[in-house]
């Protein structure tokens, strides 16, 4: 359980008015009331598998790229567990020997039945040993913290992707046709070009380009 002027932090997230100044906030806000000192943002396709890398914060508040960053993550069993479970999870790795080992937490960034991504934190500061505590609430965290972030596109009713949608939107954006898309699928094309075109007008597009431009503008795809 949260405590409530966390909670209220979060619920605070709405008043920027640029997403990106949502997102920096709420990571920023992580350090105020969690005892780590660095957190990595990757982003997610759901299409591939991969993880992309952001950029990773420090609690002084420095930001650095990790652009260079991309990994298939189911060759990494952690990573990949917590995103396919949709829930956070820590793991001990012992930097080298006659070193003490540090936690990794590792948090899936979802929305309904999309992952966007994920945050990998470590470096704990704290008292004590990390418990399972501790990881509830940083998953909490970020889970309230990715819906308020989100509330701006899916506040109205019947403007919410379907993860298919989502998908054909990916698909596109990697170059596929429609009729390669369908076949992969297991659609018809007039299916696959319907989910396009139900996308579009949920985004207020007017042609591809520009509803797969607004995706990744709001991280729904990468």
């Amino acid at each position: 359980m949260l405590d409530p002027n966390v909670t209220h932090f979060i619920q605070t997230l709405s008043q920027y008015e640029k997403h990106e100044e949502k997102v920096m906030a709420g990571l920023k806000g992580f350090f105020r009331f969690f005892p780590f000192k660095r957190l990595f943002l990757f982003s997610f396709s759901p299409i591939n598998f991969v993880g992309e890398g952001l950029f990773f914060l420090d609690a002084n508040g420095n930001i650095y790229t990790i652009e260079h960053v991309k990994q298939d993550v189911r060759e990494i069993p952690p990573i990949y567990d917590a995103i396919r479970n949709k829930r956070a999870d820590f793991v001990a790795i012992r930097k080298n020997e006659g070193m003490k080992s540090t936690a990794l937490i590792v948090v899936p960034l979802w929305i309904g039945p999309l992952v966007l991504g994920c945050v990998l934190i470590d470096e704990y500061c704290g008292e004590g040993q990390i418990n399972e505590s501790i990881v509830e609430s940083i998953d909490e965290y970020f889970r309230l913290g990715v819906h308020t972030i989100a509330a701006d596109y899916f506040d109205e009713e019947g403007k919410r992707l379907s993860k298919r949608e989502i998908e054909v939107l990916e698909r596109l954006s990697h170059g596929w046709s429609t009729k390669e898309m369908a076949h992969m699928m297991g659609i018809s094309e007039f299916t696959a070009r319907d989910y396009i075109s139900s996308a579009m007008k949920k985004l207020g597009a007017k042609h591809r380009a520009q509803a797969i431009a607004e995706a990744m503008r709001m991280g729904l795809i990468s």
